[in-house]
């Protein structure tokens, strides 16, 4: 065929090849316009599970009662409305501790209507699983009496309990989930039974430093000294391959009573009151209890007297904030490990402020590190090294570390009453290595320092919280006692306080998105 034969056959064709190739182009338009309406849908979903397992995560962070609205918040604060897609508000389900959340996302398109198709619905889902398996966590808390103040206390224990709440999840007594509560002042409550008596120096043991007189009050509380420097920051018994333990009892002696003139006053704890006008007592003083002297002087709490005595010792007023008699300031048991929240949550809920003495937070950090421990005299711990149990502790407090100061009259009458008595004796006796109270505070925030790091040389993350306090000092000494920076909480007031704790259980709960 001659060139212009050809020439003149498609000018003949042009208008049919025209509607082919309009044709052809619809699916082809089509086929890619999808490409890029997919691929919009593909970045919405990207953005929908992000959002999904952001809100998921603070979901599990959260009481199960609180799920749907703490769903709700946090999803839409990363999925904000002008975001493309409009969603529909997701849903959460709960099972065997197991959180399953689904969202969706509905599009418009832009290409994908050429063919009848106006939208494209995107589906995300994410699945929260709670690690618990072997936790062991220790809550060392302040109880000290400036825990009263603005309700301290109250904000502690409701903080607490939220902390239980997120880790425990709905379960009561879960397999591989233990806690324990250690209350402190400045001494620590390992509790009185028979299991614990055992690893208590009583009065006329031959390794007692400081004996007692020879019939201890039988009520004594369970409180108890620390032992000589440096078993009193680490986990370490003191008799060799014997794993009794070598406490002395924390007890409160009855101190003097002094007179000038007519002017009748007492030392911090005169708990062998008379049942007589003080100011016809003659002039004393006339101090009792653990150096041996008698604690009741000839005519006081005689017939007809008001003096309730057992073994030879008055006690009086156990009951907080404000206490006298051998246990004055000593706070309520500390909650070996258990799985058992039921136990964990009255312990928590009868925690109460405990007036005098001061504020002495290593002999609770170490407390909480014997608590932990799988040695005596507490034995429910796993040990240090075992590879399948992680252990974590606490620390709060709201103070800082001293020990209170007394009335200079006092002194003067006895000298041995430089301070209040503490889990160290009082000051005067020198077990802090100084004799001078405005050096103790010094003394005390090193060997929390040490205590911490004895505690972390083990294995065990600590977290810490300064509650209400502003001072510098112990914010950067409990910054350096936490395990990282990010596990140090300032938390000036009530509100804070909960986030901490909040904040605190959802990385306790080592939530990780499944799928």
């Amino acid at each position: 065929m001659r060139l212009t034969d050809c020439l003149r056959f498609f000018r003949h064709q042009a208008g049919g090849v025209a509607v082919i190739v309009a044709l052809t182009l619809i699916p082809i338009l089509a086929a890619s316009g999808a490409a890029i309406d997919f691929g919009r849908a593909y970045a919405v979903k990207a953005r929908l599970t992000s959002a999904l397992d952001a809100a998921g995560l603070a979901v599990g962070s959260s009481s199960p009662e609180d799920a749907s609205r703490i769903l709700a918040r946090f999803f839409a604060a990363n999925y904000p409305a002008e975001k493309l897609g409009v969603p529909v508000s997701p849903t959460v389900t709960i099972v065997n501790g197991e959180i399953q959340l689904t969202a969706e996302a509905r599009i418009p398109t832009k290409f994908l209507g050429l063919i009848s198709i106006p939208e494209l619905t995107v589906v995300a889902q994410s699945t929260i699983i709670r690690e618990l398996r072997g936790v062991e966590i220790v809550l060392v808390l302040d109880n000290t009496g400036s825990m009263r103040i603005n309700n301290r206390i109250g904000a502690l224990r409701d903080s607490a309990q939220a902390l239980v709440d997120i880790v425990f999840n709905n379960e009561n007594e879960p397999d591989d989930l233990t806690m324990a509560l250690v209350p402190f002042v400045t001494t620590v409550n390992i509790g009185n039974g028979p299991g614990i008596q055992r690893f208590v120096d009583f009065p006329n043991a031959p390794a007692n430093e400081y004996p007692l007189p020879p019939n201890i009050d039988t009520e004594w509380k369970g409180c108890v000294e620390a032992r000589p420097a440096p078993n009193d920051e680490n986990d370490v018994f003191l008799r060799g391959d014997d794993e009794r333990g070598n406490w002395s009892p924390y007890f409160w002696e009855a101190e003097t009573i002094y007179s000038s003139g007519q002017n009748f006053s007492q030392c911090q704890n005169t708990w062998w009151e008379p049942d007589v006008n003080p100011r016809r007592i003659p002039p004393l003083p006339r101090p009792t209890g653990r150096a041996g002297d008698p604690p009741f002087a000839s005519g006081l709490g005689g017939p007809g007297g008001n003096v309730l005595k057992r073994n030879g010792f008055k006690l009086l007023d156990i009951t907080p904030t404000d206490t006298r008699g051998p246990n004055k300031a000593c706070p309520q048991a500390l909650t070996p490990l258990t799985n058992n929240r039921a136990r964990l949550e009255e312990a928590i809920a009868t925690m109460t402020p405990w007036n005098g003495n001061g504020t002495i937070a290593h002999l609770g950090a170490v407390w909480g590190l014997r608590v932990l421990s799988p040695g005596a005299p507490f034995t429910e711990g796993a040990s240090f090294n075992d590879p399948d149990v992680n252990k974590v502790m606490v620390i709060l407090t709201d103070g800082r570390n001293l020990i209170s100061s007394v009335n200079r009259r006092c002194t003067r009458t006895n000298p041995k009453y430089n301070s209040h008595y503490t889990g160290y004796g009082y000051i005067s006796e020198g077990r802090l290595g100084t004799t001078n109270i405005r050096r103790v505070e010094r003394v005390l925030n090193e060997k929390m320092r040490r205590t911490c790091e004895n505690i972390k040389e083990q294995g065990v993350e600590i977290f810490t919280i300064v509650f209400g306090l502003e001072d510098r000092g112990i914010q950067r000494l409990f910054r350096t006692c936490a395990s990282t920076p990010e596990n140090f909480f300032e938390s000036p007031n009530n509100e804070a306080l909960d986030t901490a704790f909040r904040a605190i259980g959802a990385k306790l709960s080592n939530l990780r998105v499944a799928r």
